[in-house]
């Protein structure tokens, strides 16, 4: 029975190799330019989001572009419709259990002529970070 379940322990550590609980860490810039850096005073006249409001964002982000999408596997103008550098995103809080979540692409930043009709979406999350509806 020992054998077994060192079998089974071992193949269940292996799981991360294959892709699963994998998380990709955010990059961080060379210390000669992070040294250039300097912080505000304070962040008053930024704009604030509540924990809620995040994680509406994140689910909303995450259904609109899931993660691990490579955005330069893909042709023209998708590449561009998925990358965030061209979203511009709009969250609205109606109550505390109701967030709005719009994505809407900058086609101007994707180059001339680009024309999609309907390309982003707005997602309606509620409190407990469920999607409760999308209107595209």
């Amino acid at each position: 029975m020992l054998p077994i379940a060192l079998c089974c322990a071992g193949l269940l550590t292996g799981c991360g190799y294959f892709g699963y609980y994998k998380h990709t860490k955010a990059p961080w810039a060379p210390p000669e330019q992070a040294s250039a850096v300097e912080f505000p005073s304070s962040l008053e006249k930024g704009t604030q989001f509540t924990g809620p409001m995040l994680a509406a964002l994140k689910v909303a982000m995450d259904e609109y572009r899931p993660p691990g999408l490579n955005p330069d596997s893909l042709p023209l103008p998708d590449r561009c419709l998925a990358r965030w550098e061209y979203i511009n995103v709009r969250v609205l809080q109606v109550s505390d259990d109701l967030f709005f979540v719009e994505f809407t692409p900058d086609l101007r930043k994707c180059g001339p002529g680009l024309i999609v009709p309907d390309a982003g979406a707005t997602y309606a999350i509620d409190g407990k970070g469920r999607i409760l509806a999308r209107d595209f």
